[in-house]
Parts: structure tokens; sequence; C-alpha cells
């Protein structure tokens, strides 16, 4: 899917990392881990990300092309660094990489992936691929916000004690939205860790097991075809029914919104019910919340609520639905009977910022180092670590502690020792099958990362040392 095959390994860097193989005193070894600073989120993407691009076989070929691309910035590429990959280690970057699994909550602060060299004197490959790594707060950053969305929707069913269905009432609108087919991709897949309705058609191949449904739907463009209005809202409903599908959904906005609630709705409501057939409003301009008001109204004034529901789709996200529904509940209408078709509102706001991605060195030219920083959030945690999971809570240990208790949390899903392949873990359908499973049972409580007392020992030398 990211299609890196396409792609010169080692032109996916940045320019100033080709001047830091000589700028450094000792690249024996290192030591790095990628944090999430700002926020806690839903780990999702990275393995794929590293394993395709790691998966590339780096040749001579890829060392020319790259030596050129450097003299066309007016920069000197590593090339002795990359031939002795090329010639010592099979083509493959001897480095090791471990995250906490995908569809892990990662308070702020944790170090939710450690990389490392495992052959001496290619330290620098550590960082290489660092902007790549960074690629994969899209994927997280969708799977959280769906996340959120998820455990809403649960709290809200629970609250208003309905037996079901709530899960259905966020819908992806998103595909159309997205910058590119990759965007798209993680965006849907996120999407349907945690959400049922999607219109994201692409997401079927990449998710097979996955819990997902749409609705035959009208838009404007088969509405224009006809001369009269009802009579397409009419067609609609008898021939959804004649397919054997059991909702429709209607676009009422292409004229007159208001004359098809007030003098449509009863009569398509009344034939719907008699076919057998749910028909779903969409209110599509204006204020479609006051619409979706109306709707009610007249569907309840009619005795029609079980033949007719809303979907809202214009400018949602997630918070214009938490305050659609506050406004839903302060009219006394049923939360069950409005839906929302989120777009580009689901992940337009997700950048590197947004839980604050960062990826930081650990250890150095022999030494544990750290980052400082002028604020707290940008401090970084000193030497190879391990996370552990502690009565339910995530746990920063150093590497060489005495064991501790409590579970391990990192797998390494990539590593090459400098012969032969390297060990990668699956990232296919199975393996997301089994990161939604994990995301049903995170518990997001836990909103900082812990540090064990032998690494707040390391920080205090180093802040001695240096501050």
């Amino acid at each position: 899917m990211l299609n890196t095959l396409r792609n010169n390994p080692l032109l996916l860097t940045d320019s100033y990392n080709l001047s830091h193989a000589r700028l450094k005193c000792n690249m024996d070894w290192e030591v790095s881990h990628l944090y999430n600073r700002k926020e806690g989120m839903i780990l999702y993407g990275l393995r794929q990300t590293v394993t395709e691009l790691l998966s590339i076989r780096i040749t001579e070929a890829h060392v020319a092309e790259a030596e050129r691309c450097a003299a066309m910035q007016g920069l000197t590429f590593p090339s002795e660094l990359f031939l002795r990959v090329v010639n010592e280690c099979n083509g493959f970057a001897p480095i090791a990489v471990e995250s906490v699994p995908e569809g892990t909550w990662c308070p702020a602060g944790t170090p939710f992936a450690q990389v490392y060299n495992t052959v001496e004197g290619f330290g620098e490959l550590v960082t290489w691929w660092e902007g790549m790594f960074m690629h994969a707060y899209f994927p997280s950053g969708c799977a959280t916000e769906a996340f959120h969305m998820r455990r809403y929707l649960e709290a809200k069913q629970e609250e208003h004690g309905a037996d079901g269905g709530f899960l259905w009432r966020i819908h992806s609108f998103g595909f159309r939205g997205h910058r590119s087919l990759e965007d798209a991709y993680w965006a849907g897949t996120a999407w349907n860790l945690s959400l049922q309705g999607t219109d994201d058609y692409h997401t079927t191949r990449h998710t097979p097991q996955a819990v997902i449904g749409s609705i035959a739907a009208l838009a404007h463009k088969v509405t224009q075809q006809y001369d009269d209005e009802l009579a397409c809202f009419m067609h609609a409903i008898d021939s959804t029914a004649d397919a054997g599908e059991k909702i429709v959904a209607l676009v009422i906005d292409t004229y007159d919104a208001n004359r098809v609630i007030e003098q449509y709705l009863p009569e398509l409501g009344r034939h719907a019910r008699k076919r057998g057939v749910r028909i779903v409003m969409r209110p599509d301009s204006g204020d479609v919340l006051e619409q979706a008001i109306a709707i009610y109204r007249v569907a309840q004034a009619h005795d029609l609520l079980d033949a007719v529901g809303v979907i809202i789709g214009e400018g949602m996200n997630f918070e214009q639905v938490k305050r659609y529904d506050a406004r839903l509940e302060a009219e006394g209408v049923p939360l069950a009977f409005v839906a929302y078709g989120v777009g580009s509102g689901f992940y337009n706001h997700i950048d590197r910022d947004t839980y604050g991605w960062a990826m930081k060195t650990a250890y150095s030219n022999g030494k544990d180092r750290m980052k400082f920083a002028m604020v707290a959030l940008k401090r970084s945690i000193p030497g190879r670590v391990k996370l552990v999971r502690i009565d339910g809570e995530l746990i920063a240990v150093a590497h060489d502690e005495a064991a501790t208790a409590g579970e391990d949390v990192y797998e390494t899903i990539y590593r090459h020792d400098g012969t032969g392949e390297p060990h990668m873990m699956d990232a296919g359908a199975v393996f997301w099958n089994e990161v939604r499973d994990r995301i049903r049972v995170q518990n997001p409580q836990q909103q900082a990362i812990k540090l064990s007392a032998a690494i707040e020992r390391k920080i205090a030398a180093l802040a001695e040392q240096y501050l």
C-alpha cells in the first residue's frame, strides 16, 4: 500500500542526515526512542510502515542514485556506510525495531518504539529513517480518534439504556476528502478498527473480517434526473425493496428541504413502511440540525418513527457530533433517530503535533543520552529501556534493571543481525484483526507514562552534569 518498492529507500530521509555520519564522533552503538509526548494515543500503522520500508534490499544502484541526488543539493552522500550495508549485511539495515503491540493505549510520554543497531559501527542507521517512522502518526491519530468515538457511542448507549445500534450512528464519509490514496487507506482501516458504518468501500479488501456496513442512498445527481422529486423518492423506496435491502437514504435539499419534510415525508414514510423499508432523510444544507428535529416531529406526529430516521453529513466532526447530540437530548429527540456522516472532520486536524510525535537519542558514543529542552514536555528518557505493565499501567524501566514484576510489553517488529534475511512481523489482515481485538479492551485512564526509580536516578545524574 505504501508503494515503497517504487522508491530508493536511501532517499527516504531528511537531507541533514547526509552529513551526520561525518559530524558524529562515534557511530558504534546507538539507541533511540519514538514518543507521543503530548497526549495519550492508540498506536497503529508503525509495523507496516517499518516492515514495508526495511524489507527493501539496498543495492549499489541505490547508493549510486543517492550520490547523484545528494550532489543536486550540494551535499555529499555517506556512500561508505551504505556500501557496507550492501557488502557486509546482505543489503539489509542491521538494526532492530521494537514497539508496543499495535492497538495499545500509550499514555503521553511513552517510548512506544525503540530502535538500535545490531552490528557495531552502524549507529547512524538508527535514525536514518526517522522521517518515515514519523509518518505513522497519521494512522495512529485516526485510530485514536475512532477509538474515542466508539467509547463515546458506547457510553451514550449505556446512558440511554438502548439495546444496541448506537455503534452505527457515526458513519465514515471520508474517502473523497483525502489528500491521497495512502491517507485514505490508513484512515479507512483505522476507522474500521472501532466503528462500523462506512462508505470507504476500498477497505473491504484491506479488512476482510471487519464488522462494517453501508446502505443504499440517493445523491443529488440521481434526484436531478427526475422531473418529479417525489417520484424519485418513491422509486428509491421501491427499488430498495425490490433489491431485498431494508434501508435507503434520501437527500432532501436538491430543491426545497422544507417541502420534503412538511409535504412529502408522511406519504414517503407510509409507503416505506408498506414496502418494509426504512428511509433515512439526509438534510445537506442550511440548518441541518433544525431540519433533523423537524423530521422527527413530523414522523412522530404521523406515527412513522419505525420507518423514518435522519443522517447528517454536512460539516461533521467528532466535536460537532457531541454538540448536536446534546441539543437532541435537550429537545427530547432519541439519539438513535439521528446518525452522522463524518468526512474530512475525522482526520484533517491530525498532524504530527497532535500527539507530539518525536524520535530522540537515548544512547550514543558509549553513554546514556537525553534531551532536556526548555520545557518538560520535550524531555526524553535516557538509555535503552523496557516497557512493563504493572497493575494495568505502563512503566518504563532501564533495560539492565533487575527483573521486574509485570508483563514485558515490547515486541520486535524488525531485526537484522547482519547476515541472511531480516526477521519481520506480519502486518496483514490477520494482524489487523489482532489490533482491532486489542483496541476493544484498552483503558485510556493512564494519562502519562511512569518511570522507574532507576531511570529517575539516571535523569538526575544527567541533569547534574549538563544543567
